[in-house]
């Protein structure tokens, strides 16, 4: 499951190209993945405007607004939309206004030699066909990417499969968004993600949004308040309390494993084994691996080894998740793995107390 960094690198690509276009029509093909009818959600939102996205823990806002109404002063029916990519979500957008006619002239050249450019921040990799072989481009897997295939651009967020690459609709489209200047296609290979449509004064009532605790970059996220969480299990093994959803909000698995590395803390300890100092340490080194993961663009592991296009490079800066029996980066031990919680945790039995 996509943690803080990766949603919001999501969030952060995604406004770049649909903030300000107006919604058409919604199209719903899979009815458990949306929370309405389609005939509802449609007649709703039909010509509200998109006014920005933001994140909430793991999940996605889009708040919407009637024609000529500024945000914040839509009133009691203003609407919001609201996406959880869970496990195996994407998030797949394409503009109208690509020039079909001058890519087609190109791409018998282009599939023969995959070629890439720098375009709004990100690398495109144009007329990439399934067929190839990936390893050749040594692109493996990825969070977000943006790829051109059959005369047509597109921006890719959330988990790498083949659809990255192929035509739209796919199999695993659940829910299809008909955009005034493109289209937004909501895919989830498992079925375990959903959008749901809201109020946008209700959004905070929302069953999943309600239970969220604090966001661990906000200012209301200090030493105290991770005190306080830890105190409320003292029990529990401090891997799964900074976990914990209901408590902080946005770390999953890997950041966990790095925060607590960062801090020199096992994350099998109990939370009232933890100091005030380490309490204080930890905090900060939360902060730490998310801002360093939205840096890089979230990490890049995922359940596909073949799709193609853009890397996320957190990968690249982990310290120790993913590296059992690999040296320590303080080069005092081998990295272990063993199981919290049903999860797996990976630290350094040596410099991590």
């Amino acid at each position: 499951m996509p943690e803080l960094p990766e949603v919001e690198t999501v969030v952060r690509g995604l406004s770049r190209h649909i903030v300000g276009q107006s919604i058409k029509n919604i199209k719903i093909l899979n009815k458990g993945s949306f929370y309405g009818t389609s005939r509802s959600a449609s007649w709703r939102t039909s010509k509200n405007k998109i006014l920005g996205l933001k994140r909430r823990g793991k999940g996605i806002i889009i708040e919407l607004a009637k024609p000529g109404v500024a945000k914040g002063e839509d009133g009691p029916k203003g609407l919001s939309l609201l996406i959880h990519l869970k496990m195996t979500g994407q998030l797949i957008y394409t503009p109208r206004s690509f020039d079909s006619t001058q890519d087609d002239k190109k791409k018998s050249r282009d599939d023969k030699k995959g070629r890439h450019s720098r375009a709004g921040g990100f690398r495109l990799w144009r007329a990439t066909s399934p067929e190839r072989n990936p390893e050749r481009l040594n692109l493996k897997r990825s969070v977000l990417r943006s790829t051109s295939y059959g005369g047509l651009r597109r921006l890719n967020l959330g988990h790498p499969t083949k659809d990255f690459v192929e035509e739209m609709p796919s199999s695993h489209t659940r829910v299809i968004f008909e955009l005034s200047k493109g289209t937004l296609y909501f895919n989830d290979q498992r079925k375990f993600g959903w959008v749901k449509l809201v109020l946008t004064k209700d959004v905070e009532k929302d069953k999943f949004i309600s239970k969220l605790g604090v966001e661990p970059l906000s200012r209301s996220f200090n030493n105290d308040v991770l005190w306080q969480a830890i105190q409320r299990h003292p029990n529990s093994p401090i891997k799964s309390t900074i976990m914990d959803q209901s408590l902080v909000t946005g770390v999953g698995n890997i950041y966990s494993d790095e925060a607590l590395f960062v801090a020199s803390i096992r994350p099998d300890r109990k939370g009232k084994t933890i100091t005030p100092a380490e309490n204080k340490k930890l905090a900060s080194a939360i902060k730490k691996v998310l801002e360093l993961g939205i840096k890089h663009a979230g990490t890049s592991i995922a359940n596909y080894k073949n799709a193609e296009g853009l890397l996320g490079r957190m990968q690249n800066y982990l310290k120790v998740y993913g590296r059992k029996n690999l040296s320590c980066p303080r080069k005092c031990g081998l990295i272990k793995n063993t199981r919290i919680g049903g999860r797996s945790a990976h630290f350094c039995p040596i410099c991590q107390k």
